[in-house]
């Protein structure tokens, strides 16, 4: 629950080591390493065609995520969050097609790195273990989810961690079940002039905590004031920069001068000889 050691993240330009992030994804961290920063890591260029899509596929059709009284924001994609896992293979194949239009203003080979999945594949390979999107029922986990957060009030994004709603997948067996940890997984494709910084804070909940909050299958959100009782990080994030963070620790996104920002994600966990994708 409480690391007495200080947690501390990684910032990486140019070459990245694979192994090292595979790894990371596999333990929830490199020694007291739990959040890995890769700078400038995709085009400006391609940034910023995923941006002028994201924001023409919300002109025309609205957010694939309506109100739910959690969380502000305009989204492409599908969200596994308060859903077992038939209603969120049923919940990705519906969004689907948006997912593709949005990736369609890339080419493949371009796309499949986003993530850095064929490096992935093969550094997980090594270790005896296939990469992959989770499966259900025969359908998939969504390949990304798109979101462009709103003005949530103190904070963009308050303070939560993404192990929870694990559990609510785990009811009807949807294999995410087994993660012992979630990795996020997110590219920020655009952001305001200065960045705004995601929090990362020293505490990773148990189920008695979770209780004690009444977000067992939420996770979402834990007062501002109760996550700052611990050790945390700020760390900007810019456009092109993706990032690895073990989400099972509480963490945020703070509110920036126009709340301007739009990432793509997704969540990873390993389950056995599996290494999992969904959102």
């Amino acid at each position: 629950m409480f690391d007495d050691t200080e947690i501390d993240f990684l910032e990486v330009e140019g070459d990245y080591d694979a192994d090292t992030i595979a790894r990371f994804i596999e333990e929830g961290g490199v020694d007291n390493v739990r959040l890995i920063v890769l700078r400038n890591f995709a085009r400006q260029e391609d940034c910023r065609k995923l941006e002028a899509r994201f924001n023409e596929i919300i002109a025309a059709f609205g957010s694939n995520r309506g109100e739910d009284g959690v969380v502000r924001n305009q989204q492409v994609g599908s969200t596994q969050f308060q859903r077992n896992g038939e209603d969120y293979v049923r919940e990705t194949v519906k969004h689907l097609d948006h997912v593709i239009d949005l990736f369609s203003v890339l080419d493949a080979t371009t796309v499949g790195n986003l993530f850095l999945d064929d490096d992935l594949e093969r550094a997980f390979l090594k270790r005896g273990k296939v990469y992959r999107q989770a499966r259900h029922l025969g359908g998939t986990g969504n390949f990304a989810t798109t979101r462009k957060w709103l003005d949530n009030g103190a904070m963009t994004l308050h303070p939560h961690e993404d192990t929870a709603q694990i559990a609510q997948g785990a009811e009807d067996g949807f294999e995410i079940g087994g993660g012992p940890h979630t990795i996020a997984a997110n590219l920020c494709i655009a952001d305001d002039a200065e960045g705004s910084a995601t929090v990362l804070w020293n505490h990773c909940p148990d189920d008695t905590v979770r209780k004690e909050m009444g977000l067992e299958m939420t996770g979402y959100p834990y007062p501002i004031d109760y996550a700052d009782r611990f050790q945390k990080l700020r760390v900007k994030i810019r456009r092109g920069d993706l990032y690895f963070m073990n989400a099972s620790y509480l963490h945020g996104v703070e509110n920036s001068p126009t709340n301007y920002r739009i990432t793509a994600g997704r969540f990873i966990t390993p389950v056995g000889h599996k290494v999992l994708t969904w959102t």
